[in-house]
């Protein structure tokens, strides 16, 4: 799936961008760097609900689709099998990617931003780097992600389905491809992607993020790209 964006490196030289799927660390990272280096920090989760307000049926059908009105919990979570729920969710927040950029100008241009989120797909970003630098994806590993969303109880709805442990196995097949999509990607392009499985604490993972960023983080963002 590759997105129609135009080339754009120079309107948002000033962002840092950390993607990935779910449970891997990218919101709590993103706010660990913007408190210690006073960045701005965008979170591609939070604006959803905005995002959907603003979906236009013809320009995102795929969102349009997916609002919450629209597919009760049985439908999201066991209506389809999880290859169809992962082309869906790729198709969903790739037409988000267009508005995340919107929100993205919208904001001060200093400090820089940090935007982390499961939308910032390679293929999204890329015509956005001025300097393949400025990127960075996470990918859990499968056993690192499962334990997560038993953790975490994922699907928070889950219980108003008929099967809430089928539903969490497609919302875990669901991100395992969408995982595999990331990494394929990733590789294609030639970008920087860290697999998390759990080696290291959230403070090691971090530092890795922080030292991957360090030109720019070093700089106050200031830094030359190239």
């Amino acid at each position: 799936m590759v997105p129609n964006h135009r080339d754009d490196t120079g309107a948002l030289r000033h962002v840092l961008w950390i993607g990935g799927p779910p449970d891997c660390g990218k919101t709590t990272i993103a706010d660990r760097l913007a408190e210690r280096y006073g960045l701005q920090v965008y979170h591609f989760d939070r604006h959803e609900p905005a995002h959907f307000g603003r979906a236009d049926p013809a320009r995102h059908p795929a969102l349009t689709a997916a609002h919450p009105d629209r597919m009760s919990p049985e439908e999201r979570w066991l209506g389809s099998p999880p290859e169809a729920m992962a082309r869906d969710t790729l198709a969903c927040w790739t037409e988000r990617f267009g508005m995340a950029v919107d929100d993205l100008r919208a904001m001060p241009v200093v400090p820089p931003i940090v935007a982390e989120g499961p939308g910032l797909f390679p293929d999204c970003v890329l015509p956005y780097l001025a300097d393949r630098r400025r990127a960075i994806w996470l990918v859990p590993a499968e056993g690192f992600k499962r334990a997560s969303v038993v953790r975490r109880g994922k699907p928070g709805s889950r219980h108003q389905t008929s099967d809430p442990e089928r539903a969490q196995r497609n919302l875990l097949a669901r991100d395992l491809i969408m995982g595999a999509y990331v990494r394929e990607r990733a590789a294609a392009l030639d970008l920087t992607l860290v697999e998390v499985d759990g080696s290291r604490d959230l403070d090691g993972m971090t530092a890795l993020v922080a030292r991957h960023f360090d030109l720019w983080l070093s700089s106050g963002g200031t830094a030359n790209d190239g």
